[in-house]
């Protein structure tokens, strides 16, 4: 019981806000409650995860008092709630704002990374269009380079990582659609794309094993060997070199055994 001490006390003081909005008789919750008493409502709300209510109180209070002497924490709190509550364009623009408003705050390095984390979120499975993806990648790179030394800054470039992944992986899908429809020259020149875009992906060295299939079914020995050497040299550690250098088989089986089967696998 003393544990929830606190937790219920908050829930008192919200009563008694909401009753002085009452005792106004207005429709309007927020009627005669001062800026103070507004930020402590939204806190409470906040802190409730009552993050639509909390957004509610906070926009009010920020439109209705720019120059609160807490709107700093007010506009990061409003941006917070956005995100909590899954609406992450509204929390990428309430973040981007704080940052505008408040540059050369403590805070806003957490605000950049609000910004960063939002288009992540935005983000879908590489199956589909990866242009919230690629946005994603360019907000965060800003953020590591903008704040470097900072633990928002490595989150951030932690975020690009698992983004370029992403997007490598959706290369590579596409050209294991082709060579699975007999079109290996359009796998080769998908997996060719992603070796120049994401070479430091896992991808990459997935996406040689496939090239090697590929131009094992065209009939090309020359380039197979150019392949399976790159592979080799550039990708030692990789499962797919691996096999090769096991003598796992031919570079065909290699591709198929590259990406968890998916160039062998079913349409």
């Amino acid at each position: 019981m003393t544990a929830s001490f606190p937790s219920f006390l908050s829930r008192i003081v919200l009563v008694v806000l909401v009753g002085v909005a009452g005792a106004c008789a207005s429709t309007s919750r927020w009627e005669g409650l001062t800026a103070t008493q507004l930020f402590e409502m939204g806190r409470i709300e906040f802190e409730a995860e009552e993050y639509g209510d909390a957004s509610e109180t906070l926009e009010r209070l920020i439109l209705g008092a720019p120059g609160f002497s807490q709107a700093a924490e007010a506009q990061l709190m409003l941006a917070r709630a956005y995100f909590r509550s899954d609406q992450y364009i509204l929390a990428q623009s309430e973040f981007t704002r704080f940052i505008d408003r408040f540059p050369a705050h403590p805070q806003a390095p957490d605000a950049a990374l609000g910004v960063c984390r939002s288009n992540e979120a935005l983000s879908p499975i590489a199956q589909r269009d990866q242009t919230f993806t690629m946005q994603a990648v360019t907000v965060c790179q800003n953020v590591a380079s903008d704040w470097q030394g900072t633990p928002a800054a490595e989150q951030a470039a932690e975020i690009v990582r698992e983004m370029r992944d992403k997007l490598a992986e959706k290369q590579y899908d596409n050209g294991a659609y082709y060579l699975r429809r007999n079109v290996p020259d359009a796998a080769i020149l998908y997996w060719q794309e992603l070796l120049e875009a994401f070479p430091e992906t896992d991808w990459a060295p997935t996406a040689l094993a496939g090239i090697i299939e590929a131009y094992t079914r065209i009939g090309y020995d020359d380039e197979v060997a150019t392949a399976t050497e790159r592979l080799l040299n550039e990708y030692p550690e990789s499962p797919e070199a691996r096999a090769l250098g096991d003598g796992g088989g031919s570079g065909g089986e290699a591709g198929v055994s590259g990406g968890g089967g998916a160039v062998g696998g079913g349409g």
